[in-house]
């Protein structure tokens, strides 16, 4: 994959509002003209919605879903009654993750250290 990637469709979602989700478990498959990209989860907990549906085409960085972190396992709500439920913490917004690129980056170089002025 190169770095040149900024966007791609929507091909699948692999979990549904609802449904409770682990750290690190492909929510969603996005589809670019070069490759096709797991998107992963980046925290536990229910996911509350998408903000896009299969098909629509996403910008890298782009809020991508909600996530309910206080949730657990076992007590995903249909999606209606999120609706319905008074003063919960704000759920965590997930972006579109950038590409990993396939070579690794070059290490930054270290700033130069500061040189004392020579005794006059």
């Amino acid at each position: 994959m190169g770095d040149s990637i900024s966007e791609g469709v929507i091909e699948s979602y692999v979990k549904q509002p609802g449904e409770f989700v682990q750290a690190d478990e492909v929510v969603a498959r996005i589809e670019t003209d070069k490759v096709t990209v797991d998107i992963l989860s980046t925290h536990a907990g229910v996911i509350s919605k998408f903000f896009n549906e299969e098909g629509d085409t996403v910008e890298v960085g782009a809020d991508f879903l909600e996530i309910d972190t206080d949730a657990k396992v076992g007590t995903a709500a249909p999606p209606q009654a999120e609706a319905t439920k008074a003063a919960e913490p704000a759920p965590v917004k997930q972006e579109v993750a950038a590409p990993v690129s396939a070579t690794p980056a070059a290490p930054k170089a270290a700033p130069p250290a500061p040189q004392k002025a020579a005794p006059a």
